[in-house]
């Protein structure tokens, strides 16, 4: 998301982060967005809050946003249950300044906003089911082998854009 949002923001702006819960997922998203975004001078992360991953409670931290930031380019919401809280928010105080909300985990309503050119949502990641098959694989493979398994895998997302959105849309899924 960092990486995406500093070349959306031409590497200038102000951005605001909602973050999930206390935890290490959230701790090492978190980590991994802020150093991509120290590469950048030019955008200032203007706060960073927690919003729980909840719909509701990322309402309510977008209008403590919205009314303390007079200026703010984009919005890294950490989560598609999050960014339609924070989608809410900002239609209800009709701010303009605001070009992108980022979410993340590639919700249908999240990817269908990506595939109809959404003004607010351009632009997704998804951490697919197929993930867990990826380090079920991973685990087999390296016992098959007889091989320790590393300490930390990291299995990248993958970023959803209007060019590859209609892989990642599932209509009749539940989420």
């Amino acid at each position: 998301p960092a990486e995406y949002l500093a070349k959306r923001m031409n590497g200038k702006g102000n951005i605001v982060v909602l973050r999930g819960m206390p935890s290490t997922i959230d701790n090492e998203r978190v980590k991994a967005f802020q150093a991509e975004i120290g590469k950048h001078p030019g955008i200032k992360v203007l706060d960073a809050k927690y919003g729980n991953w909840n719909r509701d409670d990322a309402f309510k931290v977008m209008q403590d946003y919205l009314t303390r930031f007079k200026q703010i380019d984009a919005v890294w919401a950490s989560d598609d249950d999050m960014a339609i809280g924070v989608i809410k928010a900002i239609e209800q105080a009709r701010r303009s300044d605001i070009k992108e909300v980022f979410g993340g985990a590639g919700a249908k309503f999240a990817v269908k906003k990506v595939m109809d050119g959404d003004k607010l949502v351009q632009a997704d990641v998804s951490y697919s089911p197929k993930f867990i098959y990826d380090a079920i694989k991973m685990t087999a493979n390296a016992r098959l082998k007889g091989q320790a398994l590393p300490s930390r895998t990291i299995i990248p997302s993958v970023l959803i854009t209007r060019e590859n959105a209609k892989q990642f849309y599932f209509p009749d899924s539940p989420y």
